[in-house]
C-alpha cells in the first residue's frame, strides 16, 4: 500500500506561486534559436557612446538590417549607454544584461584590451575572451588630426609646444595614443577626457576649445568631417596610427615610421591588433551557442545586404567587415600576447599618464 504524504495547503499554494517564475526561464533557455527569436517582438542593442557618433550610426544602421535576417524579424531597439569611454556599457553587458541572446552591444574597441593593459587599475568587470563576438562592421585605422590654428601642427612642433586634445575616457584609444607619443616621442599633448563621444570632441575643436584629437576610427562621420576640413585647409592630419597608410594622406607619417625600437614595435603591434575589430558587435557570455550562431549569420547577411551597402555609401560610412569566428580569434590572440610584452606595455602606459 502506497503511503500518502499530505502537503499543507499553505505550502502547496506557495509552490504553485513559484512555478511560473521558475519554469518559464527554464523553458526559454531550452528553446531552439529559431523558436526563441520567433517568440520575441523586440531585442536591444546597447550602444557604448552618445547619440550621433559613428558607433551610434553603425549600431542603428546594422541592427535595422539584422532584424530582417532573424526569425520573426524582431525590432532591435537602440539604448545609448555612454560613460567612461564605453566601459559602462561593457560592464553592463557582462554583468547585468540577459544572457539569452535578446541583448547585444556595439562596443568601443579600446575597451576590449582595458583589463589586459591596465590590470587592477582598470574599471573593467569583464573577461573579454568570454564575450560572444558577433563581428565588426569595418577594419579601422586611427588618425591624428589638428586644427590649422593650433600653436603646433606637427609632431616635431608638439615636442616644444603644448597642445590640448579631447577624449571620451582615460582608457580609450584617443587618450592612450596621446600618452604613447608623450612617452615615446616626447610630445606635449594634454588630454581632457570628458567628452561624451567623438562628434562632441570634433565640435570642441571647431569651437577652439581644443586644438585636436586622435580619431580612433577612420570610417564614419568623423572621417568625412576631417577630410572635408583638410581639403579646405582648416585642419591637418599629422600622423596615422596604422601600418597601412591612407593613400589620401601619404604626407602624414605612420606611427611605425616615427617610433623606433624593436620592443616598441611589439608594443605597437599589440595595441593596434584591435584596430582590426573596428566597430565590434558583441553578445554577453552564456548565450546558447545556436543563438550566437544565428546572431552571427544575421550580422553577416546584413553586412552583405545591398540596401545596407547603399545606405552606408550615401552616409560616407565604410564597410569592410570582420565576421564572428575571426573576431573571436582576434580577441583570443590578443590575450595570448607574451607576458613580457604585456608588462612592457603596462609599464609604458602607466609611466606615460
Amino acid at each position: 500500500m502506497t503511503a500518502c504524504i499530505r502537503v499543507p495547503r499553505s505550502t502547496l499554494a506557495a509552490l504553485l506561486a513559484l512555478a511560473p517564475a521558475t519554469l518559464i526561464p527554464m523553458a526559454a533557455g531550452a528553446q531552439s534559436a529559431d523558436a526563441f527569436y520567433k517568440s520575441r517582438n523586440e531585442m536591444t542593442i546597447i550602444i557604448s557612446s552618445a547619440p550621433g557618433g559613428s558607433y551610434d550610426i553603425y549600431g542603428r544602421m546594422i541592427t535595422r538590417h539584422m532584424s530582417k535576417y532573424l526569425p520573426g524579424n524582431p525590432t532591435i531597439i537602440s539604448n545609448n549607454m555612454p560613460g567612461a569611454g564605453g566601459m559602462r556599457a561593457a560592464n553592463y553587458l557582462y554583468e547585468v544584461a540577459p544572457k539569452d541572446g535578446s541583448v547585444i552591444s556595439i562596443m568601443d574597441r579600446g575597451i576590449v584590451t582595458a583589463p589586459l593593459l591596465y590590470g587592477a587599475e582598470s574599471k573593467a568587470q569583464f573577461e573579454a575572451t568570454k564575450f560572444n563576438w558577433i563581428g565588426s562592421a569595418v577594419i579601422e585605422m586611427g588618425m591624428g588630426a589638428i586644427s590649422a590654428k593650433a600653436p603646433a601642427t606637427t609632431l616635431e612642433e608638439m615636442k616644444k609646444t603644448e597642445v590640448v586634445f579631447g577624449a571620451s575616457g582615460p582608457e580609450t584609444d584617443p587618450a592612450m595614443y596621446a600618452r604613447l607619443f608623450n612617452k615615446l616621442y616626447g610630445t606635449k599633448i594634454k588630454v581632457i577626457a570628458a567628452y561624451p563621444g567623438q562628434s562632441d570632441t570634433l565640435q570642441a575643436v571647431e569651437r577652439g576649445e581644443l586644438h585636436g584629437l586622435f580619431l580612433s576610427g577612420w570610417s564614419g562621420a568623423g572621417r568625412a568631417f576631417v577630410k572635408d576640413k583638410v581639403k579646405r585647409g582648416e585642419w591637418k592630419v599629422f600622423v596615422q596610427m596604422t601600418s597601412r597608410k591612407d593613400e589620401e594622406h601619404l604626407d602624414a607619417p605612420s606611427v611605425f615610421d616615427v617610433i623606433p625600437g624593436e620592443q616598441n614595435k611589439q608594443i605597437l603591434t599589440l595595441l593596434f591588433e584591435r584596430q582590426i575589430l573596428g566597430r565590434p558587435f558583441v553578445a554577453p557570455p552564456g548565450v546558447p551557442a545556436d543563438r550566437v550562431k544565428m546572431l552571427r549569420d544575421a550580422f553577416k547577411r546584413a553586412l552583405e545586404d545591398k540596401q545596407l551597402l547603399s545606405e552606408a555609401a550615401k552616409q560616407r560610412y565604410a564597410i569592410s567587415p570582420v565576421f564572428g569566428e575571426e573576431a573571436q580569434q582576434i580577441v583570443q590572440r590578443i590575450y595570448a600576447t607574451s607576458g613580457e610584452t604585456i608588462d612592457a606595455t603596462r609599464a609604458l602606459l602607466k609611466s606615460a599618464q
